[in-house]
């Protein structure tokens, strides 16, 4: 199937006005969600039921579309349609942490979105907020042109929704993502002008999805989405210990932010 499973390390940079960094082991779920019904069928340990072990439920995400009824293929492309100016109609595949024993959790989850041929079209991605739990979306339309010399698709755009109360509301950010194959990045930075305050990268690898390599990912991410709220808890008292300033809540800008592709030569500040 078109459905996978990742396992890798994330990692957190900040850079200022304090020095952190953490790494820790993730899996995640790489869901084509044409392919729901087959994925959550692979084993009695997963399915739709509010205690599984492994569940995945549409209304978890877009819910100002998806909590009316609509189905969330449906919901992304009509998001990704508002700033492509069509909704891309090949395979809608989502990267995000599966419910684990009732628990939904996600500080971030991507849609890539592809047309009919393939192509790549645009990457939805969907941001969560600790601890108030709002949900916005950044919308990242795809270079249709690769180069060959540097196969990741690139982004930079103004920051609108508050996620951590360690950041400001002033920043940019610059994102970078490689095609979803057998290993898969994600690297997004935090800019305030020319000073770089925080990165997060994601280095993942692939795994064929089917009952004996989700029994494997259960055993080893059998609380996948408690550790990761615990992790989140954890190193905020770090940040608290080393007197990290604190920045105000502010409500969001709107419901979604599009960003645009920056030239060649602002692309080595993504890293």
């Amino acid at each position: 199937m078109n459905s996978a499973l990742y396992s890798g390390w994330i990692s957190h940079r900040r850079f200022a006005p304090k020095h952190h960094a953490f790494r820790y082991r993730i899996g995640l779920l790489y869901l084509d969600l044409d392919e729901q019904d087959a994925v959550l069928g692979l084993s009695p340990l997963a399915g739709s039921s509010r205690f599984a072990p492994f569940s995945f439920r549409q209304s978890d995400y877009l819910k100002a579309y998806t909590g009316k009824g609509m189905p969330l293929i449906d919901a992304v492309r009509q998001q990704v349609a508002l700033v492509i100016g069509h909704a891309p109609q090949g395979s809608i595949c989502l990267l995000t942490q599966a419910r684990s024993w009732g628990l939904s959790f996600n500080p971030v989850s991507f849609f890539y979105c592809h047309e009919t041929d393939g192509q790549l079209a645009a990457i939805l991605c969907e941001v969560t907020n600790t601890p108030w739990g709002e949900h916005y979306h950044y919308v990242l339309p795809a270079r249709a042109t690769i180069d060959s010399n540097d196969r990741h698709q690139h982004f930079a755009v103004a920051k609108a929704f508050h996620v951590s109360p360690f950041l400001p509301r002033d920043l940019e950010y610059r994102m970078s993502f490689s095609p979803a194959a057998h290993k898969l990045g994600v690297h997004m930075a935090d800019w305030q002008g020319e000073l770089k305050l925080f990165d997060a990268t994601l280095n993942l690898q692939r795994e064929a999805l089917d009952r004996h390599s989700l029994h494997r990912y259960l055993r080893r991410f059998p609380w996948m989405t408690a550790k990761t709220c615990l992790a989140i808890y954890w190193q905020a008292f770090r940040l608290l210990l080393k007197r990290t300033p604190i920045f105000a809540h502010q409500a969001a800008d709107g419901s979604f932010q599009s960003a645009i592709v920056p030239p060649k030569d602002r692309r080595h500040e993504i890293s």
